[in-house]
Formats: structure tokens, C-alpha cells, sequence
């Protein structure tokens, strides 16, 4: 509690420093409304940022996609190096991808994250990505949903559970 306070009176004193850069002069309201076709882009693209070895030979990475997604119809552009978009022909395909992921490329994770319409590319946060992970040893009586959920609850935020006859498997973030 007392760095989070130190944290804060840094940036505090860090944003009084740098002033004004910017007025409400330097507002642009928008008169339009956004084009339903852009909207629709919005909603089958998912931005994706490379971990640990953000140069990679970009053909590689589409083409390791292409057959680990099992899609030809995806359109790859890389926006800066370790950080891409990624257009899907449909909402059914974007949602297969990212219910199978965490993704690897060259060993590297893959972070993949919704586009959000009123959101810009530079604003996206990817210091989280949800992990499947299985418990095993746990005595039969003990089995149950409220157990795993605790157990889960000290790897990280429980997304999801799914208790099957050959194990229990959690989603984590």
C-alpha cells in the first residue's frame, strides 16, 4: 500500500512537471458516426504482440499461424515489430482462435487481444494472457468445484473451470 502511494505521488509530480500539452483548443469533436463495415472490421480483428523476440521474419509467423489456426482466410499486417492485427472472415473463426490459445511463435507467446472500436492501437494492454492449467493428486473426496476454485485462486484470477472425469482443468489470468 505504501509504494502504490509513493507510485502515485511520482506521477503526480511527474504530470505537474510536464505542463500543459494540450487545450481544450485542441479537441476535435467527431460529427460522424463510425461506418458499419469499419465496425464490423473491428469486431473479427484481434491485435496480437510477440513476447521476448519481437523481430521475427513476419512470412513465418503467417505462415505458422495459417496452419497452427487452421485458416487460410485470416489478413496478417504487422504494425510494429512484435505487434500485429488480425482480420478474420468470421466472428466463428476469431472465437476458435482465442478459445485455443495461449499461441507460441518460435517459442514466444502470442498475446492475443480483442479490437475495441473507440480504443487506439498504441492503447491496448498485453501484460496478461489467460493459461489453462490442470491440478492432478488431489484426493477423490476432495474432488469438488470449490477446492479446485481455491487452488486455482493462488495461481491466478479463475476464469473458468471445468471439472471431467479424467481431471479438472482451469482457465487462469
Amino acid at each position: 500500500m505504501e509504494k502504490e502511494n509513493e507510485t502515485e505521488l511520482r506521477l503526480a509530480a511527474l504530470c505537474r512537471s510536464l505542463g500543459h500539452l494540450w487545450s481544450e483548443d485542441d479537441i476535435v469533436n467527431v460529427r460522424c458516426e463510425m461506418p458499419v463495415e469499419k465496425r464490423r472490421e473491428c469486431t473479427l480483428t484481434l491485435y496480437g504482440k510477440k513476447f521476448s523476440k519481437p523481430n521475427v521474419n513476419f512470412q513465418a509467423l503467417q505462415n505458422t499461424m495459417k496452419k497452427a489456426w487452421k485458416t487460410d482466410t485470416v489478413t496478417y499486417n504487422q504494425k510494429a515489430p512484435g505487434f500485429y492485427s488480425f482480420l478474420f472472415k468470421t466472428e466463428a473463426e476469431k472465437e476458435k482462435v482465442l478459445s485455443q490459445g495461449p499461441w507460441l511463435f518460435a517459442n514466444n507467446l502470442l498475446v492475443l487481444k480483442q479490437c475495441v472500436a473507440d480504443i487506439p492501437e498504441h492503447c491496448y494492454e498485453f501484460t496478461k494472457c489467460a493459461f489453462w492449467v490442470q491440478i492432478v493428486g488431489i484426493p477423490p473426496r476432495w474432488i469438488i468445484r470449490e477446492v479446485y476454485s481455491d487452488l486455482a485462486a493462488k495461481i491466478g484470477k479463475v476464469l473458468e473451470i471445468q471439472l471431467q472425469s479424467k481431471g479438472v482443468t482451469y482457465k487462469t489470468g
